[in-house]
């Protein structure tokens, strides 16, 4: 490949290459881990490192590329449903997301239709949707409270886990976390829950005291423990004791 490819290009030759390198063994173990996903999920049972190894090779013919066609890629990859196009699909936005501005959030609404696995949520949140709400907080966090009503699950999830990492620890949006965890407490779906946990684990890191008595007001309430023991994960000794026993 020593010349220009374009999208269509890129996108064929991409999918050939993961079908080859597709691992029936390593594709039902890929569906077993996620369990529980969207019906129209499929994997090709690639590892991180493959991937990694393939976005390596590709990348220059990303970058050959302009910001309307990485867009345009991205979305083939995620209409794909295929958990390892999607990967493709959240690192050409990410190449993307310093140049984004809110005229383009409608390729977020986009991407969000697509999601159906907690993976490519994780990822979409933590690469391209953090930044993004660091930049332009208004804007994103409308999209947030939208997504956190949804009927789809992996909105539903979306809208807390861009709260983890650099965002909760940086300690700027501490009461829009609650405010959309809240929302979330008594969600049935499990990855729902465990999203809220991780949320407010990682937002304790940049406000430990408000966040901390929120937990143990869930404690009291009898909330899941899937949520409030996965937000005390940080803590130690008497700190840990005394949120349990708050719920006794």
């Amino acid at each position: 490949m020593g010349f220009a490819l374009n999208v269509e290009q890129l996108y064929s030759e991409i999918v050939d290459e993961l079908d080859k390198k597709a691992e029936p063994r390593l594709i039902e173990k890929e569906m077993y881990y996620h369990k529980k996903v969207g019906a129209n999920f499929k994997a090709y049972g690639i590892t991180a490192t493959q991937f990694e190894e393939m976005f390596n090779k590709y990348r220059p013919f990303f970058e050959q590329l302009s910001f309307e066609e990485r867009m345009e890629l991205s979305k083939r990859f995620f209409k794909s449903g295929y958990g390892g196009q999607m990967s493709f699909g959240i690192a050409l936005l990410r190449m993307n997301v310093k140049n984004m501005n809110p005229g383009d959030f409608d390729v977020l609404e986009m991407v969000s239709d697509c999601l159906n696995n907690w993976g490519t949520v994780d990822g979409y949140c933590i690469g391209v949707l953090q930044p993004l709400l660091f930049k332009y907080p208004k804007e994103i966090l409308q999209l947030l409270r939208r997504w956190n009503r949804a009927e789809s699950l992996w909105k539903r999830r979306a809208s807390v886990v861009v709260f983890t990492r650099k965002v909760g620890k940086s300690g700027r949006f501490t009461n829009e976390a609650l405010e959309l965890c809240d929302r979330l407490i008594c969600d049935k779906e499990d990855y729902v829950r465990k999203g809220v946990g991780w949320a407010l684990k990682d937002t304790m890191r940049g406000d430990k005291e408000k966040v901390l008595k929120y937990v143990e007001g869930l404690r009291q309430k009898g909330v899941s423990s899937v949520i409030t023991l996965y937000a005390i994960r940080d803590l130690k000794g008497t700190g840990r004791k005394a949120v349990l026993s708050s719920g006794t």
